[in-house]
């Protein structure tokens, strides 16, 4: 099964170290996800360079970030710099009153102008029903997506319906820890994630769950995981989820 660890750049020392500690302890891990968040100095795709070459890189791009007559010099940049693994998100709008574009439309002018770039579109099966999410998935195909990657699931049911609904379709399954009051709060008003008051917020807890999604995946030739160790060390919340495993 490949499996993708999304590392956030924050700082280069710390997230080389990150790399590095990854590759020599969990030999699972396939690929890495760099989010594009703005609040940081370095942008995913500046990012990608710290990687270095170890692993297969998934380049997290925010849609209302490009304008419609920017996308082909994005493209370029993006090809040159060796990036090949695009994920497409929406991203808020911009605070200086100009339009970006929407995630359709940035996976169709990448399609056009880079036929070579892999191209994936999210799943979020928290910001409106399934069947209206299904069907902005199947736009998102029609622009070019090949594949998708999920906001992580917290429920079992809720991933198996989702998994009855992407049957068939390239789908990298989302799990996060949540291990404090503060990010159960997050997600459920930042996110609309209904979790429940008694959610177990231990590390055994979160490992458990980790592990119950891969166990529920497992065996589908079209199901990948994406791990995503929001505020917790790599080393104490992975080494954990794979020993479970094994």
């Amino acid at each position: 099964m490949q499996i993708s660890l999304e590392l956030v750049p924050r700082a280069r020392e710390d997230f080389e170290r990150e790399i590095l500690w990854t590759r020599t302890n969990i030999p699972q891990i396939t690929h890495v996800n760099i989010p594009d968040l703005i609040r940081l100095t370095a942008r995913s795709w500046e990012a990608f360079d710290w990687v270095g070459g170890s692993y297969p890189v998934i380049v997290h791009i925010r849609a209302s970030d490009v304008l419609p007559d920017e996308v082909e010099s994005f493209a370029r940049n993006l090809k040159n710099r060796g990036i090949h693994h695009l994920l497409v998100v929406q991203g808020d709008e911009r605070n200086d009153g100009k339009k970006g574009m929407t995630s359709v439309e940035l996976l169709r002018a990448l399609r056009v102008y880079e036929r070579d770039f892999v191209l994936y579109g999210a799943i979020d099966p928290y910001r409106q029903d399934i069947v209206r999410e299904m069907h902005y998935v199947e736009e998102k195909i029609q622009a070019g997506a090949t594949a998708f990657l999920t906001q992580p699931f917290f429920d079992r049911g809720l991933l198996a319906t989702y998994r009855r609904a992407c049957e068939g379709l390239s789908v990298w399954w989302g799990v996060t820890p949540i291990l404090s009051e503060k990010s159960l709060v997050y997600w459920r008003e930042k996110n609309g994630v209904p979790l429940p008051d008694d959610y177990d917020l231990s590390l055994d807890g979160n490992v458990r769950w980790a592990a119950t999604v891969i166990e529920e995946i497992s065996g589908d030739p079209h199901a990948a995981l994406y791990l995503m160790p929001i505020r917790v060390d790599v080393a104490t919340y992975l080494p954990r989820i794979f020993e479970k495993l094994s």
